[in-house]
C-alpha cells in the first residue's frame, strides 16, 4: 500500500513517474493518475449558500471522478446555484432534475428523500437555470417535488446536522451527473 501512495504522490507532483516500483504496474498507474488529473471531467460550478463545492483532485487522480463537497454547513434552506463552465459543450438541455439523498448508516440512501423537476418537463425553458440562486427548501410552483414515497410535497426539509447527497443531473446532447456532498447546521 505505501508503494501505491508513494506512486500516487509522485505522479501528482511530476508529469511522469520514475522510480515507483520494479514492476511497469506501479508505472501505467502513475501515467493513468496523470491522465485522469488532466482530464476535465466536469463542465459544472455548484454552490450552496454561497460556498463553492470542490472536488478531491486524490480522488479524481485515481479514480477518474471526484464528487463535488461542500466543507462549509449548509443551513436547512440552503441556496442552490449551478454554473456551466462552456453551455455549448451541453448542446440543447433539454432536462435539469435533482435528487436528495440522506446519510443513512455508514454511506447514503439508496432511496432519494425528495426527487425535484419542473414542473413542465416538456419545456426546457422552465428548468432550473445556471447562474440563478434557488431556496431548496422552497422552490415555489413552477417546480414539481416527490417525496421518497412518490407523493407531491410542497418543500424540501433538511434535518439540522445531517449529511446529505444531492444528485444533480443535466441532460442535454452531452449530459452530466454529478454528486454534492454536505452537511447542514
Amino acid at each position: 500500500m505505501k508503494r501505491i501512495v508513494s506512486c500516487l504522490a509522485a505522479s501528482v507532483g511530476f508529469a511522469f513517474v520514475v522510480g515507483c516500483g520494479p514492476g511497469a504496474g506501479e508505472a501505467g498507474m502513475g501515467i493513468s493518475v496523470m491522465s485522469n488529473l488532466m482530464r476535465k471531467d466536469t463542465n459544472l460550478r455548484i454552490f450552496l449558500d454561497g460556498h463553492q463545492g470542490k472536488q478531491s483532485a486524490l480522488k479524481k487522480g485515481v479514480t477518474g471522478y471526484s464528487a463535488f463537497t461542500v466543507k462549509e454547513e449548509s443551513t436547512c434552506s440552503p441556496m442552490f446555484r449551478y454554473e456551466i463552465i462552456e453551455a455549448k459543450k451541453f448542446g440543447f438541455i433539454k432536462h435539469v432534475s435533482m435528487q436528495v439523498h440522506p446519510k443513512f448508516e455508514a454511506d447514503f440512501s439508496d432511496i432519494a428523500d425528495y426527487v425535484i423537476h419542473s414542473r413542465e418537463l416538456n419545456n426546457p425553458e422552465a428548468n432550473m437555470k445556471p447562474g440563478v440562486d434557488y431556496d431548496l427548501s422552497n422552490l415555489g410552483k413552477d417546480f414539481r417535488i416527490m417525496d421518497r414515497h412518490d407523493k407531491e410535497v410542497e418543500k424540501v426539509e433538511f434535518k439540522p446536522g445531517l449529511d446529505y447527497m444531492l444528485v444533480f443531473t443535466v441532460a442535454g446532447d452531452k449530459s452530466e451527473t454529478t454528486q454534492i456532498f454536505f452537511k447542514t447546521k
